[in-house]
């Protein structure tokens, strides 16, 4: 069992073609995990280890894997850089414990690198940045990292910088201990020389580490005397400024170099070991009671109580497999720890060190262990397994709500079943898909979060279950909410030797929340602090719609009257469908239909500015903002969804193929003339 304090969790975290797959090749590579670099364009990648994402040359599932480095055990996971598989990053970096953000040298911060970093500041994961791509044409290294300090984080500084750009790049000028680095290409960037800083970029050398100091000395009150004092650091002092700085989220420090080309990779791997936390530099992880209460909190001691958090489920030839982080104790193979949702003990045999899609048996783990176990049944993402006795519920990640649906079908009648087997899988594995039932047809409905998703869930169908399926059109994920308060009772006669006759008195509220939210008026009777908590789960109401037949969000729901005839303790069973009929009631006159609204960002050559303009004007979409540079212009702007469909098709032909843009998820707003089919 490893050391707590020499792990590093660590994510790799990017815009999608930043080349963040190619940047964990290398690492797994010079950390002798693997004897060759796999290469995204020849599809033989280690990380990217599903069919799907080798012929599409892209991330689509958090591969984790774990490698040595300085004495130091490092658990990675490669995540996905496309804006359809945000759950993947959210699940990820709920259990990390640090993270390299890894930027394209040309286009520097893009809408996908804002969006991580955003959900690596919510989990207040500390970061390091990496430039990557330096010797392509057009690199820039301090446009670079003026886009991170302008987008990400003010506090974004340099540690290296480049020795020549693009095809002249030639090695790294580290600032720390002032020297230049560079690689042998004959041993594949194995072999690293450090020599002394040439003479013609010593003083641009020097005023970077400069600023360098003078940034961990404003971040460090006793540095800061040692700095004025002398008017430099040294190496140890400074390293060690960082590394508080870093932790704290003082500063992001910035380093360099071409994955591609085997150059930069050793040193950003010193980096992760000397300014990234251990599970012990983490404060306590905090959780709630399954009563409901708060204040309980678990420290990284192996000694403690054992408490992990399900983070993923994944489905593959040879069953499921639930991957954990384990917060505190020990975990040993064979033990049983306690589903905390469901009070029942579940035994976890055998224990997988995973290196991507490969399987390695361990018989413990410690504090900030990361390993899966099979045959979980009843386990999904966000539960949270406890040593019995001792209980409670960490927080799980959130995802996205699904935007976009598209009906599914088996070509075979006689696959409808296993049809349905398989999507229930599906959606276990991947939280972010949602299956629904057309109140019409019969048929189901499979929702994600963007073409591509449902994409490749259609592709994986035909692929890992060999089920042959009809996939409709994609159409947008409509929801209601209300613009008023309002009130209604609901009633409803279940049939039975005994019928129960349910009353359900309550208010409806409009709120900023996405989910609904459940609340109770303070003397309702009959209800159990067991069914409270049920109630007040959102994913036991997110069946609940408006009057239209859609989704309810942005509403809080408080139950103020409850009754039952005969009067008996109530199940959450009983009382849905008398919310359903109340909401109904309520929410007459005052509802609304709300649709998925996206920014897009289109880089486009200056030639084919107007015929982008135009036609996003056509999308009756809102422009936000033009800007110049390099004799491409970026275009802002938001619509609706539902008037992008098929852009990409789109905007290929109105700019030869030239232009490159990206959706991201900007909210609901009202439907704006008839409700979209």
């Amino acid at each position: 069992m490893e050391d707590p304090a020499l792990i590093r969790n660590l994510g790799i975290i990017a815009h999608i073609d930043a080349g963040k797959t190619t940047v964990s090749e290398r690492i797994l590579f010079y950390a002798g995990v693997e004897h060759r670099m796999g290469e995204v364009s020849d599809g033989n990648t280690v990380m990217d280890w599903m069919p799907e994402e080798r012929e599409r040359g892209i991330t689509i599932t958090a591969a984790v894997t774990h490698l040595p480095w300085r004495g130091h055990l490092l658990q990675w996971i490669d995540t996905p850089g496309h804006v359809d598989f945000t759950a993947e990053v959210e699940r990820a970096l709920r259990v990390l414990d640090g993270a390299v953000l890894v930027l394209d040298a040309v286009a520097g911060v893009q809408p996908q690198t804002e969006a991580v970093a955003g959900r690596a500041r919510k989990h207040a994961v500390p970061m390091l940045a990496f430039i990557n791509k330096m010797d392509r044409a057009g690199a820039d290294f301090q446009r670079a990292v003026a886009s991170l300090r302008a987008r990400i984080h003010p506090g974004a500084i340099a540690v290296q910088l480049p020795l020549g750009a693009g095809a002249d790049l030639a090695g790294v000028l580290d600032l720390v201990e002032p020297r230049l680095l560079l690689w042998d290409p004959p041993s594949q960037g194995r072999e690293i020389r450090a020599i002394a800083v040439p003479e013609s970029e010593r003083a641009r050398v020097a005023e970077a580490r400069e600023a360098l100091c003078a940034a961990a000395a404003e971040a460090d009150d006793a540095l800061a005397t040692q700095w004025l004092s002398e008017g430099t650091l040294t190496p140890d002092a400074l390293r060690a400024a960082l590394r508080s700085a870093t932790l704290s989220g003082r500063l992001l420090p910035v380093l360099c170099g071409a994955a591609l080309r085997n150059l930069g990779v050793q040193p950003l791997l010193d980096a992760v070991v000397d300014w990234l936390p251990s599970p012990l530099e983490l404060p306590p992880v905090q959780g709630l009671g399954v009563d409901g209460t708060g204040g309980r909190s678990r420290a990284p001691d192996p000694a403690a109580p054992a408490c992990a958090l399900a983070f993923k489920v994944a489905h593959d030839v040879h069953g499921d497999l639930v991957f954990l982080r384990l917060y505190s104790g020990t975990v040993r193979d064979g033990d049983a720890l306690v589903h905390a949702r469901l009070g029942k003990r579940v035994r976890l045999h055998p224990l997988f060190w995973m290196h991507a899609d490969r399987r390695e048996k361990r018989e413990a783990f410690g504090p900030g262990g990361i390993f899966a176990v099979p045959g979980l049944k009843d386990v999904r993402t966000g539960d949270t397994l406890c040593a019995e006795g001792d209980l409670l519920l960490l927080e799980e990640p959130v995802f996205p709500e699904p935007v976009l649906r598209r009906a599914i079908e088996p070509r075979e009648p006689g696959d409808r079943a296993r049809l349905g087997e398989a999507l229930a899988l599906l959606v276990r594995e991947d939280p972010s898909l949602t299956i629904l039932e057309d109140e019409e047809t019969g048929a189901w409905l499979l929702a994600g979060l963007g073409e591509l998703h449902l994409e490749v869930a259609g592709h994986r169908l035909e692929r890992d279950f060999r089920l042959a399926v009809r996939i409709g059109e994609p159409r947008v994920a409509l929801v209601e909410t209300v613009f008023a308060s309002g009130r209604g009772e609901g009633r409803v006669e279940l049939p039975g030797e005994s019928p129960l006759r349910v009353r359900v008195l309550l208010q409806l509220d409009p709120q900023e929340a996405e989910l609904p939210v459940i609340e109770f008026a303070p003397e309702v009777p009959g209800l159990s602090e067991s069914l409270r908590r049920e109630l007040a789960d959102p994913r036991s109401v997110s069946g609940l719609s408006g009057p239209a037949g859609h989704p309810l969000r942005q509403v809080r729901i408080r139950i103020l009257e409850i009754s039952l005839d005969p009067p008996r303790p109530a199940a959450a069973a009983w009382l849905l469908g008398a919310l359903q009929d109340g909401i109904d009631r309520a929410a007459e006159g005052i509802s609304c239909v709300l649709e998925p609204v996206v920014e897009v960002r289109v880089e486009v050559p200056e030639a084919f500015l107007t015929s982008v303009l135009g036609d996003l004007q056509q999308r009756r979409a809102e422009i936000l903002e033009v800007d110049a540079s390099d004799g491409h212009r970026t275009v802002r702007a938001k619509a609706a969804l539902s008037r992008l469909m098929a852009y990409s098709t789109a905007i290929r032909s109105l700019t030869q193929g030239q232009a490159a843009f990206d959706l991201r998820p900007a909210g609901l707003a009202p439907v704006s003339g008839p409700v979209p089919a």
